[in-house]
């Protein structure tokens, strides 16, 4: 059946594709990475800052399918990064669809985190 296991490695895995996708994104600087930065009034050089610290967290959470203590701890850097981005967007009081993503992201990567530890 699906045990806590399988849901913290699917969870694990989906997090993972969603943060090398939205890393790729801000490689790129695509515009609308370009637009949420200047609507959540952050400055635009921190972007790639942004995308290796998503890389990072899909990578420990990969490499944490076989080291446990490695994916309780990029699911918490996760966890606190989409907080972060969620409080950034609550800040400049966007809307649902505006703050929806990263709240969803936050949410989900807490719930990696509880079901790895």
């Amino acid at each position: 059946g699906w045990g806590v296991d399988t849901l913290s490695i699917v969870l694990a895995v989906i997090l993972a594709l969603v943060c090398v996708v939205t890393a790729v994104a801000d490689f790129k600087t695509i515009p609308q990475v370009l637009q949420t930065m200047e609507r959540l009034k952050l400055p635009l050089r921190i972007i790639p800052v942004l995308g290796v610290a998503k890389l990072a967290g899909a990578l420990g959470l990969l490499v944490g399918l076989s080291i446990d203590a490695l994916l309780v701890y990029s699911a918490i850097c996760l966890t606190v990064y989409f907080g972060l981005a969620t409080w950034f967007h609550l800040r400049v009081k966007d809307d649902l669809v505006e703050t929806a993503p990263a709240a969803t992201l936050s949410l989900v990567s807490l719930a990696t985190l509880l079901t790895a530890i």
